[in-house]
């Protein structure tokens, strides 16, 4: 169950919506705030999954007021989706250092997608958690959907080497596939109509029907 959001002059209200700062508006100290808070919620999430992360605790952890924590991540599920934001980009961030590894485009996509899922079968409490909130249906949070889609995407782009290893093919749409693939095979293995070890022979099939 979701809490309810608090009044609070905190939360930044406007009728019944939400406004959500922009990260590139918020001073260095509001932006520690926000990263201390993903971290104690990133810590729940690993120990209990979905029911451990309440907004409550989440606040008293990260020692702010209930009204800022909501000002920053309006639902429980605005919060899970931003802390696997946090996730991806921390392997778009380890890629950029130890890039993909293979001759082919095709084998670079594996290669990304194999250190992907086993960053996110390392902590599945907190991976099903954040699949969990992904699927959700909730409305408010799709602008943190789009941008985790739109990192699952670029990583696999980067991969692709489209400058050079491409040959001058558009794979746009084979990428959107293959993001959309990924996302069904994580919610078959949260949900155990899959094994995790079915993810990667899937994905990797996948990926050599879209980009071969």
């Amino acid at each position: 169950m979701t809490e309810a959001q608090p009044t609070s002059s905190d939360s930044w209200d406007v009728g019944s919506a939400v406004l959500v700062p922009p990260m590139d508006s918020l001073t260095v100290a509001q932006k520690e705030r926000r990263t201390r808070i993903l971290k104690v919620a990133g810590e729940l999430a690993t120990e209990g999954g979905w029911d451990a992360v309440q907004m409550r605790e989440v606040a008293q952890g990260a020692d702010v007021a209930l009204g800022t924590l909501y000002r920053y991540f309006p639902s429980k599920e605005y919060l899970l989706v931003s802390m696997m934001i946090n996730e991806v980009q921390g392997l778009a961030d380890r890629l950029s250092v130890k890039p993909p590894q293979g001759d082919e485009p095709v084998d670079r996509v594996i290669d990304v997608l194999t250190r992907a899922n086993f960053a996110l079968q390392r902590r599945p409490h907190a991976t099903i958690a954040t699949i969990r909130a992904l699927v959700s249906g909730n409305t408010e949070i799709a602008p943190v959907v789009n941008e985790t889609f739109e990192l699952m995407r670029s990583i696999v782009s980067a991969a692709l080497d489209p400058a050079g290893a491409s040959k001058g093919r558009d794979y746009t749409l084979s990428i959107e596939l293959l993001t959309d693939i990924w996302l069904a095979a994580l919610v078959a293995w949260i949900t155990q109509t899959a094994d995790e070890g079915s993810l990667m022979p899937k994905l990797e099939s996948a990926a050599r029907v879209l980009f071969v």
